[in-house]
């Protein structure tokens, strides 16, 4: 076997001749998601997230890499890596040297901005595997570790078939009352979309995210098509709108809302149904929900959400969340500063 080599990934940017190897990589591996493509890192960089690129070369071949996010005013804070690291966790032996290599370099470079560990997110099974036995539970998760999944292998028919009856009446009610779904522009994700995110969040009481995040969202993913926002209408009324991720094989629903207006056409139905088949068209195996608790329970972030998710039914998918591994110079030296109040 070839001698493995990790490389800091230098100008690793859309439309580069690395660009491709990288997100193919993130794309073919099923414990990786779309926080590791170019295009998210863009887009976390333009909210003020400094990050590096990781590249683990075996001769020529990208066989494994990480993209790791950390805030520069966080101090001690974490190298975080949701979606990652992009290891051939099929391949034990393989996997262990590469972690081996991005755990030692990433302790190096987290010597160099005062972080204190790694922070990581595969979407792995919830029993970690035996790799990451030096690795402890997080206090908090970066994604969803349980989630609901549209297998999208199947024709549209069956997909509807397997709904539960409530799903399939209220899709086929706001098409038979008219309701139309249309995309949206970068200007609408803020003049129209995140107003009704914000009736939505007051109406279903969550904490929606702030309006310049959606403002960098539109900038950075909508032109290169990682984000796409929906627009539901009727009889020239705007209803609600959606923002779905497309990376890969998989499209995620990551934001939506509608309006407190013509409620009973059941426009929510519509947009999901829009966006799972255009899903479909675009080659995507799974339609993710993006959060999920079967117990629809009130006190769970994504409980009161959940009901309405699971009537188009789908697959529980549940992952290991995120796990920490402290460098414990760095840790040492926080805590000394933390004692003696230079903190």
């Amino acid at each position: 076997m070839e001698s493995l080599e990790l490389r800091l990934l230098e100008g690793l940017e859309l439309e580069t001749p690395s660009s491709r190897p990288w997100n193919n990589l993130v794309a073919e591996n099923p414990a990786s998601g779309f926080m590791q493509s170019i295009e998210w890192a863009q887009f976390k960089h333009a909210q003020g997230l400094k990050h590096y690129r990781l590249g683990i070369f075996q001769g020529e071949n990208l066989v494994a890499g990480c993209l790791l996010y950390y805030a520069a005013d966080s101090n001690p804070g974490f190298l975080v890596a949701p979606h990652g690291p992009i290891l051939p966790w099929e391949n034990k032996e393989l996997a262990r040297q590469c972690l081996g290599l991005l755990i030692s370099n990433c302790e190096r470079l987290a010597k160099e901005d005062g972080l204190i560990g790694l922070r990581i997110e595969p979407l792995l099974p919830p029993s970690p595997p035996d790799l990451l036995l030096e690795f402890g539970r997080a206090p908090i998760d970066l994604v969803p570790k349980e989630t609901l999944c549209l297998d999208l292998t199947c024709s549209l028919e069956e997909i509807m078939a397997q709904m539960k009856p409530k799903g399939r009446y209220n899709i086929r009610l706001s098409q038979r009352k008219g309701v139309t779904v249309r995309s949206g522009t970068r200007s609408e994700m803020t003049d129209i979309f995140y107003p009704i995110l914000n009736i939505t969040a007051r109406r279903d009481h969550f904490q929606a995210e702030p309006a310049a995040f959606f403002v960098e969202l539109a900038n950075s993913l909508l032109p290169n098509k990682l984000a796409e926002l929906l627009i539901a209408e009727h009889e020239g009324e705007i209803l609600g709108g959606l923002v779905q991720i497309t990376f890969g094989k998989t499209s995620t629903y990551l934001y939506g809302g509608i309006t407190n207006t013509k409620r009973n056409l059941m426009s929510g139905y519509a947009l999901q149904w829009e966006a799972i088949q255009r899903a479909k068209a675009a080659g995507c195996t799974q339609y993710d929900f993006y959060g999920f608790d079967q117990f629809c329970s009130p006190s769970h972030p994504y409980g009161r959400f959940s009901n309405f998710k699971s009537q188009f039914g789908g697959t529980v998918k549940r992952y290991c969340g995120a796990q920490d591994y402290y460098f414990m110079d760095e840790l040492a030296d926080a805590l000394i500063k933390v004692f003696q109040g230079k903190e």
